[in-house]
């Protein structure tokens, strides 16, 4: 089942692919850390809904500037920004990797930690950026295998440390260490509590629970 409309998607991919150029190829950031940035926003699980503001309303170079805002950086709104009309390689990453996420109808977060993180799209620039998009979407899947990530993957991949998430989250270090051992249920926790943690970690909460 698709995540949203077909129409708000085409959008989306374009503001997308411009938001990852802009970001990484225009002002130098490294992919890993933009996209971890994308990740820990907010706005990966809004536009992976398809929500209107960040899919139709913004621009790419505005959305590029409002991660990095949201996790604690500036990044200029360069109007000397030239639009790659040839695809470059980090544009087709955001192009496509938009594309799976809306084809999947899963979060941006299942897709990077379960087999195609967003290195292994970049990487397939190559041999795939020419081909027909219903077979670049036959080759994620090959990568993509989806599986219930644990706490602490999640925290990792993130780059927290259990003292951090705790701050951030506002959940007890005791209760993230308990989780993460195992002598606490995650499934089990109360609604505040597993909301806390996904919007922490960047994620929807049925992925921390199930």
């Amino acid at each position: 089942m698709y995540a949203y409309d077909k129409d708000v998607m085409l959008s989306a991919r374009k503001h997308f692919a411009v938001m990852m150029d802009y970001a990484v190829g225009w002002c130098s950031m490294g992919l890993r850390d933009y996209y971890n940035r994308f990740l820990g926003s907010g706005i990966a699980e809004l536009m992976g809904r398809g929500y209107p503001m960040f899919s139709l309303g913004m621009s790419g170079i505005e959305l590029a500037a409002r991660v990095v805002e949201k996790t604690g950086g500036t990044l200029p709104l360069d109007d000397s920004y030239i639009f790659p009309w040839e695809d470059s390689s980090t544009y087709w990453t955001g192009w496509a990797i938009c594309q799976y996420q809306w084809y999947k109808g899963v979060s941006f977060m299942s897709i990077d930690r379960n087999g195609l993180p967003i290195e292994t799209v970049h990487d397939l620039f190559h041999p795939l950026h020419e081909a027909d998009i219903s077979k670049v979407m036959d080759a994620f899947d090959s990568y993509y295998k989806e599986s219930r990530p644990s706490l602490k993957t999640l925290r990792k991949g993130m780059g927290l440390t259990q003292e951090e998430l705790s701050i951030r989250s506002g959940v007890s270090l005791r209760m993230i260490r308990a989780y993460e051992q195992g002598t606490q249920d995650l499934s089990r926790a109360e609604a505040a509590t597993a909301s806390r943690l996904a919007r922490s970690l960047g994620c929807p909460e049925q992925v921390l629970v199930g």
